[in-house]
């Protein structure tokens, strides 16, 4: 995509235009966005180059969804963003803060961006409402009320308010990872990270799920989501990346490249994720 076609998408999203991901205008303000740049990223493990030179961009209140096979360097991406992986080369840089500094002050960083993982990683000792407000009572200094208060209100937001008192244990697989997501929004990020959020659940509570990060798009929230779940990626994003052995194959608005996409890779592997039959 031109940087005119980008920078139109946005204008649009941001007046409230229809549209995949669009940006409803009554709670467009309620939740400050912040974008990602990142130039020319490089990442080795060992002998294996995971990344090999990644260029991209989302812009604030954006919803870019990276698809791809296993191992073509997706969870990797997501995880340089955070700062969970060391990038080798190129640079990363999130709202205001270089990422990939080395005096960038990663905590400070941190706090704008949560992350949601394939596994749930709820502590099982703590209630559903313990696990949503210890990192804010800690990090944020916050009062036990007031991250009470935030923790109820984010659980209401993925429908799991009545569920506060459960343990993890008494959850669905879904469940879990809807108070994963409200537990990251306790932090008040601005910006979301979602690695293949659905890819360990069953098909039945996929769908709750899905329905929540639409939900945090709808809101005005800037999402970077790797997935394989296809309809959301066309129904939800504003751009799809296509990536495949470390590269940025192809990368444009979620309806076109999904329908119609113009490099041989890119129409192998959409063929075999939409038609696994042959079909």
């Amino acid at each position: 995509m031109s940087q005119n076609q980008n920078q139109s998408q946005n204008q649009g999203r941001s007046a409230g235009l229809e549209g995949p991901g669009a940006v409803r205008p009554e709670v467009a303000g309620a939740r400050s966005a912040t974008g990602v740049t990142i130039s020319g990223l490089h990442k080795s493990f060992g002998d294996n180059e995971v990344l090999k030179g990644i260029d991209m961009s989302v812009a604030p209140g954006e919803v870019v969804c990276l698809i791809g096979a296993s191992g073509s360097g997706k969870s990797t991406l997501l995880r340089c963003v955070n700062r969970l992986e060391n990038p080798d080369a190129g640079t990363i840089t999130v709202g205001e803060h270089e990422a990939t500094h080395p005096d960038v002050n990663l905590d400070a960083m941190r706090r704008q961006i949560g992350m949601v993982f394939q596994q749930f990683n709820l502590f099982p000792h703590l209630s559903v409402l313990e696990n949503c407000t210890i990192t804010p009572r800690r990090v944020l200094r916050q009062s036990t009320a007031e991250a009470e208060a935030e923790a109820l209100a984010q659980l209401d937001t993925v429908g799991l308010k009545h569920l506060a008192d459960r343990r993890p244990d008494q959850l669905s697989g879904g469940q879990q990872q809807r108070v994963a997501i409200a537990r990251a929004l306790t932090m008040k990020p601005q910006l979301m990270l979602f690695d293949e959020p659905t890819s360990a659940l069953d098909p039945e509570t996929v769908g709750d799920v899905l329905a929540s990060m639409r939900k945090l798009a709808q809101a005005g929230m800037t999402m970077l989501v790797v997935t394989h779940e296809m309809g959301f990626a066309r129904e939800v994003a504003d751009r799809v990346v296509f990536m495949d052995q470390g590269l940025v194959v192809e990368e444009g608005p979620a309806a076109e490249l999904i329908g119609d996409p113009q490099q041989p890779r890119t129409q192998d592997f959409l063929r075999r994720v939409l038609h696994p039959l042959g079909e």
